[in-house]
């Protein structure tokens, strides 16, 4: 447990230096970083208006940067293409349906 807030403590600060990607519209946004809490070290994460209260839900983790960005370009296109219903958490396994607005 310690070891895990000295690990994110350690991203305290320093997002644009961690940053990959992130994409932004009016809806949603997908972030993809360098996190130091995970044994994989990307993190893709979407916060959406029409789920999870729009809080973030994570999508999936990465090995290196290059495989971060092409999951990070992934999920922007899957977002933007297609009318998504509901959404897994990665993390806590936690499926998320779609909020009526």
């Amino acid at each position: 447990m310690f070891e895990n807030l000295l690990a994110m403590l350690s991203m305290a600060g320093n997002y644009e230096q961690r940053c990959v990607d992130n994409f932004e519209n009016d809806l949603f946004t997908i972030d993809t970083a360098y996190v130091t809490d995970r044994k994989q070290p990307y993190e893709t994460a979407v916060k959406h208006k029409e789920f999870n209260n729009d809080d973030w839900i994570i999508l999936e983790w990465s090995d290196t940067k290059e495989e971060a960005q092409k999951t990070h370009d992934k999920w922007v296109e899957f977002f933007k293409n297609n009318d998504v219903q509901e959404i897994k958490d990665c993390y806590t396994g936690e499926t998320f349906k779609k909020e009526g607005r």
